[in-house]
């Protein structure tokens, strides 16, 4: 579908994605996202939810000599927004 025929399996996988606002609460962690808002808050899109944790898939493919590679392919699934 992607034009990435180099991939052997797995054929397909669900990459789970993060969509929505975030609450705004997470900025305490991120003093300069909180400056951001505050100097801006009409400019800014606003907090976006995006991945906090993320997880590995095996994959079967060749490489660019047309070898096949075993691997583990890390952040490839969403586990936690």
């Amino acid at each position: 579908a992607f034009g990435w025929d180099w991939i052997i399996a797995p054929k397909r996988y669900k990459a789970n994605y993060c969509s929505g606002q975030c609450e705004y609460m997470f900025m305490q962690k991120y003093p300069h996202t909180h400056l951001v808002q505050q100097a801006n808050p009409r400019g800014s899109a606003g907090p976006c939810c995006t991945p906090t944790k993320m997880s590995p898939i095996n994959m079967l493919y060749f490489n660019d000599k047309q070898q096949i590679i075993y691997g583990k392919i890390p952040g490839m699934v969403v586990d936690r927004c």
